[in-house]
C-alpha cells in the first residue's frame, strides 16, 4: 500500500512540474511579443526616451478612423506633427484621429537634461468605394407600355450609370429616381463608379408581358 501510495506521489509530482515548465514558457513567450511593439531601445539613464509610438492600423479606408498610441519616459516636453492631438509625458497614452489622406505622425520628445528623441511612422487612407446604401424596383413584372420606377442612394460615387440603356444619374443623395418603358424583358443593371477604378453594381431584372414584347 505504501508502495502505490508513493509511485501515485510520484507521478503527481511529475505532472507538476512538466506544467509548471510550460506556464513559465508560455510567459516568457508572451512577454517576448508583448515587448516587441516598443522600440526596444537601451535604458539611456535620464535622457529622453520614446519607449513606443504607433498606429492601430497601418492602413485605413477614407472616412474611418485610427487610434495611435506613446509612452515616453524622463521627458518634460512633447510634440506631435501633425499636431492632431495634445500630447503630454506619460509611459501610455492613446488618441483617435481621422486622416483623410496619407499622412506621416512624428513624435519630438524633450528631456530636462536637454536630451532629444523622435519617433515617426505613417498611416495610409485608401479611397472610400462607392456604396448603394439603397435600391429598391417599383414593379419587377409589367405590361408592355408600362412604366418602371427605380430608386437608389449611393455614397462614394463619382457617377451612377443604368446599363444597359446608358443613362447617367446623379451620383449624390439619398434618394433619386428615374423612371423608364422597357420594351422587352430586360437584365438591367445600376453600376456606381468611384476613384481608383472602384465600383458596386446592383443588378435586376423587370420581365415585360403582353403583345409586341421580346427578350433581350
Amino acid at each position: 500500500m505504501r508502495l502505490v501510495l508513493a509511485v501515485v506521489l510520484a507521478q503527481l509530482a511529475w505532472t507538476w512540474l512538466q506544467r509548471h515548465d510550460a506556464d513559465l514558457k508560455l510567459r516568457r513567450l508572451l512577454a517576448g511579443r508583448h515587448t516587441a511593439t516598443a522600440r526596444s531601445l537601451p535604458s539611456s539613464g535620464t535622457s529622453a526616451r520614446i519607449v513606443q509610438f504607433y498606429a492601430r492600423a497601418a492602413e485605413i479606408v477614407e472616412g474611418e478612423s485610427d487610434v495611435i498610441c506613446y509612452g515616453v519616459e524622463n521627458v518634460r516636453a512633447l510634440r506631435l506633427d501633425p499636431p492632431v492631438a495634445n500630447v503630454s509625458p506619460a509611459l501610455v497614452r492613446c488618441f483617435s484621429v481621422e486622416p483623410t489622406r496619407d499622412t506621416s505622425y512624428t513624435l519630438f520628445a524633450d528631456g530636462s537634461d536637454g536630451s532629444r528623441d523622435e519617433a515617426s511612422f505613417a498611416i495610409r487612407v485608401r479611397p472610400a468605394p462607392p456604396l448603394f446604401r439603397m435600391m429598391a424596383v417599383g414593379d419587377k413584372a409589367i405590361p408592355a407600355g408600362e412604366v418602371v420606377t427605380v430608386c437608389y442612394g449611393v455614397e462614394h460615387a463619382t457617377g451612377v450609370v443604368l446599363h444597359p440603356i446608358g443613362w447617367r444619374l446623379p451620383a449624390s443623395g439619398s434618394k433619386n429616381c428615374v423612371r423608364f418603358y422597357p420594351k422587352a424583358t430586360t437584365d438591367f443593371t445600376l453600376i456606381a463608379s468611384g476613384t481608383a477604378g472602384l465600383e458596386a453594381r446592383e443588378p435586376f431584372r423587370v420581365a415585360v408581358t403582353g403583345p409586341g414584347s421580346t427578350r433581350r
